[in-house]
């Protein structure tokens, strides 16, 4: 059937009416719903929207030194707004000139005339939240407050802040990485930041916003409303002073040997508290050194030759019979173990009959090896226990983030015990340990064989109040017996007085210690020497020298440890030792505490010193200790002290020795004695600890070149 052209219009119109009404009516319908049935929820879900709950953060706790000086803080930062809707026309006309003037002259960035045209804008379009400036101080904020319209506050001035928190470190990069820092987004916790982020993070507020537009908020004050809760402070031990000398002394010497890595750590003998760790790594990119790697504690190493202090207190533990003036026979040439040559970098003796003594004195690898080889070759169980019974096998549990796990291998475990092991291990080899961990261990022989666990935290505090305290822990009451610990107490002063240390021997005050030379595995060749490109034959060395001063009365105990240097020499003695003496040096001339009670610098009882120290020494430290004194000897090796009566002036007179006779060290300490003595052609040999009180032969007698003589030592 056909359908005529007017019907089919009508029948088109009428569908589309029908639609448009059926839509209108849908229309009204939910108008109704949204206005009755779900009225209640629309308005939540609106205010939802409008307000919000926003997060307070808390300012962490500080981190200080044991005298107080900030080592990382918390700092307010402002960010400003304006708010130009509340500000009354008239009254934003008549002050607009002056807060444009004001604000170009805390914030240059714009003119007072931007500032004019800007804010006028802002106030004309009827902004409400108008950003100013980000990550204002408190002094800005404060000043900013009291600028033209911006002081009448936030609701009749329109100026509001919102204050964020910035992590800061006043002294920059020192002692970086034990500061070290917290990331709980990726769950990083580094340094002392991160092992006492409980105590230092404190407790976030809350405050009520209101959105305004876009993605801008603005405070509303609610009941609900919480203040943010601040850290607590946190009282480290360090030494702000001599960390800055640990790190100047170390970057110094990495600087001159050209090396990749090191680290530098002072420890307090009688405690164990560290008063000093640096820290540094070059920068591959950059060439500097930066502090970006925890060395001190994450690092395992092969610690070389220092290892011979552990292998000597094993030693002289399970022979107590074996005195350290007996004599070995180490040969001329290179000792055999299995096949594998041991060598020494120099000859001791040309027949090869050394003492104990010489052999740690002098470093010697094959005496070494052949003591701890003849002593356990048995039952080298009963050496590796004894390492154990040092607690060289366990962290040290210093709480701090990638403490290294030390690994002191035992021979039950077949797969990685060899014939050549218990040889090379005694001299730092196949196994190991931290710098710290070495330190630790040096550290419980100066303390009379009492080790202690290293601290970093003295206290945390809240203001003034005291949350908790961490006194001195005792890890060993007595690592070894008091005979042993004396023996490789004299030993180490040796290797400062003859030794492989006596580059860094000083003429006013002992210093004990041990050098480390080793040698780096390197893993792409697969071999601890290998051919390089130009076709020489290359190495990488670890050095080290740990120790304590002074070595009569030990206050401070330290760890130098220096990684592949490429200048100006590779050895212990050359590389690491010198940093040792550096900071010895400054600590003791600039803490008279730790100087002997019989020290010719700080004698009072006395109008006329007779003591004698080297010149050069005795006037840097008289210099150091800012003591007034006059310098007659200016022209003399060697240096005669007396003092005023009355005042403290300190006079310095030549001294002058007759290469004839025996000369009068009663008075010096020991290492100025020493040094007199061999360079007059003497045999020294000495017996306690403090000053020179008696000797034999006597002053005055006739000097034969070769001939021993006897010091008597005594503290006053």
């Amino acid at each position: 059937m056909k359908i005529e052209p007017r019907t089919d219009t009508l029948w088109r119109v009428f569908l589309v009416y029908a639609l448009v009404l059926a839509f209108g009516i849908a229309v009204i319908v939910k108008i109704i719903l949204v206005q009755t049935k779900d009225s209640e929820k629309l308005n939540k879900l609106a205010e939802k929207r409008e307000y919000r709950m926003r997060t307070l953060e808390a300012a962490r706790g500080n981190i200080i030194s044991d005298n107080g000086s900030l080592m990382a803080t918390s700092v307010p930062v402002f960010d400003i707004y304006f708010d130009s809707e509340v500000v009354e026309q008239d009254y934003f006309d008549d002050n607009i000139d002056a807060l444009s003037n004001q604000l170009h002259e805390l914030l240059p960035k714009k003119t007072a005339n931007q500032w004019k045209a800007t804010l006028t804008k802002t106030k004309a379009e009827g902004k409400r939240y108008f950003l100013i400036s980000r990550a204002l101080t408190l002094e800005q904020y404060r000043k900013l407050q009291t600028f033209a319209i911006f002081n009448r506050g936030q609701y009749k001035g329109g100026i509001v802040a919102e204050k964020r928190i910035r992590r800061e470190r006043p002294y920059k990069e020192l002692a970086g990485r034990m500061i070290g820092y917290v990331n709980e987004n990726e769950n990083l916790y580094v340094g002392l930041e991160g092992t006492y982020n409980e105590y230092l993070r404190g407790q976030n507020g809350h405050q009520l916003v209101r959105r305004l537009h876009h993605n801008c908020w603005i405070p509303v004050h609610a009941e609900g409303d919480t203040e943010a809760e601040n850290g607590n402070d946190v009282i480290t031990t360090f030494d702000i002073n001599l960390q800055d000398v640990t790190e100047s002394a170390l970057h110094n010497a990495m600087v001159f040997h050209k090396a990749d890595q090191g680290c530098a750590i002072v420890m307090e003998v009688e405690t164990g508290y560290i008063k000093a760790v640096a820290n540094l790594k070059r920068n591959k990119e950059t060439g500097e050194y930066e502090e970006s790697y925890n060395f001190a504690l994450g690092e395992k190493i092969e610690p070389g030759s220092t290892f011979k202090l552990p292998s000597m207190l094993v030693l002289l533990e399970n022979n107590k019979n074996l005195n350290i003036n007996s004599h070995i026979n180490i040969g001329r040439g290179p000792l055999i173990f299995s096949r594998k040559k041991m060598f020494d970098d120099h000859v001791i003796h040309a027949d090869g009959n050394v003492t104990i003594r010489e052999v740690f004195e002098q470093s010697s690898n094959k005496g070494t090896a052949l003591l701890i080889y003849n002593a356990f070759k048995d039952h080298p169980e009963r050496y590796i226990e004894g390492l154990y019974a040092l607690g060289l096998n366990t962290p040290l549990g210093t709480g701090i983030a990638g403490e290294a796990k030390p690994y002191i291998k035992h021979p039950k475990n077949k797969n990685t015990w060899y014939k050549t092991s218990l040889p090379w291990m005694s001299i730092g080899y196949e196994v190991n340990v931290s710098p710290m961990q070495m330190l630790t261990l040096y550290n419980a022989v100066a303390n009379n064989g009492k080790m202690m666990k290293p601290q970093f935290v003295k206290e945390v505090r809240r203001g003034k109040q005291v949350i908790q305290h961490f006194a001195p822990i005792v890890i060993n009451n007595k690592i070894a017996s008091q005979k042993t610990i004396d023996s490789v107490k004299s030993m180490m002063e040796g290797v400062v007085l003859r030794g492989t240390g006596k580059g860094i021997r000083n003429n006013l005050f002992p210093i004990a210690g041990k050098t480390g030379t080793a040698q780096l595995y390197n893993v792409q060749h697969r071999a601890y020497k290998w051919i390089n490109a130009e076709g020489r034959l290359e190495r990488d060395y670890n050095t080290t020298f740990a120790g304590y001063f002074p070595a009569n009365d030990p206050k401070y105990s330290c760890i130098v440890v220096i990684s592949k240097p490429k200048a100006n020499g590779w050895s212990g003695g050359r590389v690491a030792a010198p940093v040792f003496k550096e900071i010895a040096r400054k600590v003791y001339a600039t803490r008279l505490g730790i100087q002997e009670e019989d020290s010719t610098m700080i004698e009072t009882a006395s109008t006329y010193l007779t003591a004698i120290a080297h010149h050069d020494e005795a006037a840097y430290y008289i210099k150091e200790m800012d003591l007034p004194y006059i310098d007659y000897a200016t022209s003399g090796e060697w240096a005669r002290f007396s003092k005023e009566e009355t005042g403290d002036t300190i006079k310095l007179f030549k001294a002058t020795f007759d290469k004839h006779f025996v000369p009068d060290v009663t008075g010096m300490n020991l290492t100025d004695a020493v040094y007199l003595l061999e360079n007059m052609g003497l045999k020294p040999q000495f017996s306690g600890q403090g000053m020179v009180t008696g000797q034999s032969p006597t002053a005055g007698s006739t000097l034969e070149k070769g001939s021993i003589i006897e010091l008597k030592m005594e503290k006053r």
